[in-house]
């Protein structure tokens, strides 16, 4: 267990050294508070020999834009004081992190988390500055601080969170177990199980989760034991980490409290237990998909049992699906048939069977998504036999299906879904053009190149940019000019897509050509 007081003395030991970037403020180091001296001391603090001394070390530049906008800092109106903090972030100029740090007081707590984030993008130059302020008088510089510090995700800082976690604020303790949690350093671990019993109910929630981040098994007993914890935040946050710490031996007290905990406990149980992928759990499991009164439980169970794999559940969810009324739960059923198909390929023709019927489902208002469900399942087993049924639904009446059938043709093994993917690049419906592109550049047919060439020029930016990557996998040198087009678009694609998000079709396309150029040149 790390011993807290010989870490603080060890700690400020570290900071007396010459060795040791890290120092604390004096004590006649204090903010500036009063926004008619602002101005007067950035200006003090730009043109000091110090402080151009030390920014010569550092890799950020000097901007000479920098004094006029710092003024925006204390603009009275919140959102000039946001778009200024924006802006700084962007420009990295070390010198704007000790007045970003002056705003952690701010009276907008949005602005002060804002800035908080902002600090941490500047990387190790703010370490300093930011351990000081975990060390000022003022809890709303120690919170954000402590909130900068995990962002900034540098392990220096553990010893002095460490430290935090005994803040006498309580909201100062859950932000330094919350940016332990992010450091990921084994050393917190003893700290934040002490914190499982702290007084402050944020504070017991965000070592849970801290723990769960940390992944070490000396948590799972501890955590066991928060599942009594007489708030229900807490005790969610317990069931989210005993599932990233895999340890079956949670499943049976999750098991046991399943019966009587509320509605969002209850989820995140059924969640855990289809991580934890234990046989225990598929009876309690089926019994809530099939019968418990609350829609989004039913929903959940099927998913976990998707989970958890086992082949028992196949007929029980055959059987259900002629016996459900509501389209939502239907279409998660033949989901998770889909995947236990994939699992045990001796039932794909049993569930061929059953599933084909339902790409023609019109019985509820919103059967087109079970018709969706249905093409993703039978796809996904890659049966030569879902082909014609599948080709026949792309002239389904609803996008949501026709996008879902292209997806699901990547799938089948057979030159002849090639013509049908690439009518879809003529659909009506953007999401049905983009899934066509995305189909088409996963099959690697050269037929494709022409079409998605021309897609180049659709009116939605998300085509454009799903034709310009499909063009990328798969396209040829004659296709560099089409695409150097699209190196001026800035249009910014919305994508569902994690390695998207902030895209622009520019990037894509640039992305495509460096892809296209690399492939030709080992060639």
């Amino acid at each position: 267990m790390i011993d807290i007081e010989h870490s603080l003395d060890q700690f400020i030991a570290d900071l007396n050294s010459e060795d040791d970037v890290v120092q604390l403020p004096t004590n006649g180091e204090r903010r500036e508070n009063e926004c008619e001296h602002a101005i007067a001391s950035l200006t003090a603090a730009l043109n000091s020999d110090i402080v151009s001394d030390q920014l010569a070390s550092e890799t950020y530049i000097n901007d000479d834009r920098l004094p006029d906008i710092l003024i925006g800092l204390y603009h009275p109106q919140r959102q000039h004081r946001l778009e200024t903090i924006y802006a700084l972030a962007e420009l990295k100029d070390a010198r704007a992190i000790k007045p970003l740090i002056s705003l952690f007081e701010d009276e907008t707590g949005e602005v002060s988390l804002t800035a908080a984030r902002a600090v941490a993008t500047f990387g190790s130059v703010a370490m300093e500055p930011l351990l000081a302020a975990l060390a000022s008088k003022s809890v709303d510089q120690r919170y954000c601080a402590a909130e900068a510090l995990g962002e900034l995700g540098d392990k220096r800082a553990v010893v002095a969170l460490l430290i935090a976690t005994r803040d006498e604020d309580p909201t100062v303790r859950a932000q330094a177990a919350e940016a332990l949690g992010k450091l990921g350093d084994y050393r917190a671990v003893e700290p934040l199980l002490a914190m499982l019993h702290d007084d402050y109910t944020d504070a017991r929630c965000k070592a849970a989760e801290a723990l769960g981040l940390l992944c070490d098994a000396r948590a799972v007993t501890p955590l066991l034991l928060t599942l009594n914890d007489k708030k229900e935040r807490v005790r969610i946050e317990a069931i989210h980490s005993l599932a990233l710490l895999g340890d079956r031996g949670a499943v049976a007290p999750l098991l046991a409290l399943l019966p009587d905990s509320l509605y969002y406990e209850r989820i995140e149980i059924i969640e855990a237990l289809g991580a934890l992928n234990d046989e225990q759990a598929i009876e309690p499991l089926l019994q809530r998909a099939l019968h418990d009164q609350e829609k989004r439980v039913r929903q959940e169970c099927i998913v976990a049992l998707g989970h958890v794999g086992d082949e028992r559940v196949i007929e029980p969810l055959k059987v259900a699906l002629t016996t459900i009324t509501d389209s939502f739960l239907r279409s998660y059923m033949i989901k998770t048939l889909g995947m236990l198909g994939c699992r045990y390929a001796r039932h794909i023709s049993c569930l061929l069977a059953v599933l084909l019927p339902w790409l023609s489902d019109t019985s509820q208002g919103l059967s087109y998504y079970v018709r969706a469900a249905a093409a993703t399942a039978v796809g996904r087993f890659g049966d030569i036999r879902a082909l014609e049924p599948l080709l026949a639904r792309l002239d389904d009446e609803h996008y949501y299906v026709r996008a879902h059938v292209a997806r699901a043709l990547v799938d089948i093994p057979d030159p002849r879904i090639i013509p049908p993917l690439i009518r879809t690049l003529s659909d009506a419906h953007p999401s049905v053009r983009v899934m066509g592109a995305e189909a088409l550049g996963k099959c690697g047919d050269r037929r494709a190149i022409g079409p998605l060439s021309n897609l180049l020029k659709d009116e939605n930016g998300v085509v454009r940019a799903h034709a310009a990557e499909a063009l990328g996998f798969l396209g040829t040198v004659q296709t560099l000019p089409l695409l150097t087009l699209l190196q001026s678009d800035n249009t910014l694609v919305a994508t569902n897509k994690p390695d998207w998000q902030c895209r622009t079709v520019k990037d894509v396309a640039s992305e495509a050509i460096e892809r296209i150029t690399m492939r030709c040149a080992r060639s």
